[in-house]
């Protein structure tokens, strides 16, 4: 009798699991490729502050002997001591705030009259940000034309109309020069943070509107709490963007008063060239840089520990 023998089912050997997939290499390769643009940078940005930080530590006054003499805070005690100091400090405050309430608040009317559907959008648009593509020497030019007091077209249209009686000192006034630069410098720099604003309200999701519409939440609500929370990162780099360059600018105010008139507009930056290129005092010059460049320094490391540490 044949008997049949059943076959014992064989267990073919497990594969060996494939390891898992690691993350990118942490090594020394990242850092090479990062290193030419970090020397690069260094040099362009790295290397200047440090000169001008070295050079506001040293008696440096082209008209005077013992140039680049160390001298160590003597600068700094110089220049804090100095009432122009504080007279220029309190205008660049002034300036920076104003320039910082102005532009959010028409830039953000701007913003949401450009992101509405209306007809001829993209026209507008356009129109709206020829003042910031403009060059910074012909809105100088072009300005100071129309506020010539003798010649000038905007005061003649004033006195025509009954405004004026005769043609006010625009940019000649200690009472009238910083409002009429805060204004100049609003027409100039609000397209800007237009289009910033507009580019968070496009990306505030469609349907918070809706289900805000839905609740019964009206206009000024839907405002309120939809839009202005959904663009708040937007409006904090508007913010730091107008201050910085706010604070910063010399030729928003060097091309049209110099600083004047009686230093009625003089500022850090007005002050620094001032000292550099007019008394040749290089030390003090670059201890009012330094001054403001810690200033803009701290205002950075605050937003970006406010900004991105909310987004965390």
């Amino acid at each position: 009798m044949a008997t049949t023998h059943a076959k014992e089912p064989t267990t073919a050997a497990p594969a060996p699991a494939r390891p898992a997939p690691r993350g990118p290499r942490r090594g020394w390769r990242p850092w090479a490729y990062l290193t030419p643009a970090l020397v690069l940078l260094a040099g362009v940005l790295g290397y200047p502050v440090l000169d001008g930080l070295w050079t506001s530590f040293n008696h440096s006054v082209m008209t005077q002997p013992g140039a680049d003499e160390f001298t160590g805070l003597d600068n700094y005690r110089a220049v804090l001591s100095d009432p122009e100091l504080l007279t220029a400090l309190g205008h660049t405050a002034l300036w920076g705030a104003a320039n910082l309430v102005l532009q959010l608040v028409l830039g953000f009317a701007l913003a949401l009259l450009m992101h509405q559907k209306l007809r001829g959008r993209a026209l507008f648009r356009s129109v709206v940000i020829i003042p910031w593509v403009v060059p910074s020497i012909v809105v100088a030019l072009v300005w100071r034309y129309l506020l010539d007091p003798t010649s000038g077209p905007l005061n003649q249209l004033l006195i025509k109309v009954g405004l004026f009686d005769q043609s006010p000192q625009w940019l000649s006034d200690e009472k009238l020069a910083m409002p009429t630069l805060i204004l100049l410098s609003t027409w100039k720099w609000t397209p800007l943070v237009a289009v910033i604003l507009l580019a968070g309200l496009q990306t505030v999701p469609r349907e918070l509107h809706e289900a805000a519409m839905l609740d019964g939440a009206g206009r000024v609500q839907r405002l309120r709490y939809v839009v202005i929370p959904g663009i708040r990162t937007s409006i904090a780099l508007a913010s730091l963007l107008t201050v910085g360059y706010s604070v910063n600018n010399f030729n928003g105010i060097w091309m049209f008063t110099r600083g004047g008139p009686a230093g009625a507009t003089q500022t850090l930056t007005t002050l620094a060239y001032q000292f550099a290129f007019t008394e040749f005092d290089f030390g003090r010059a670059a201890a009012v840089a330094m001054i403001l460049f810690a200033f803009l320094l701290v205002l950075s490391t605050v937003y970006f520990y406010v900004v991105e540490g909310r987004k965390r």
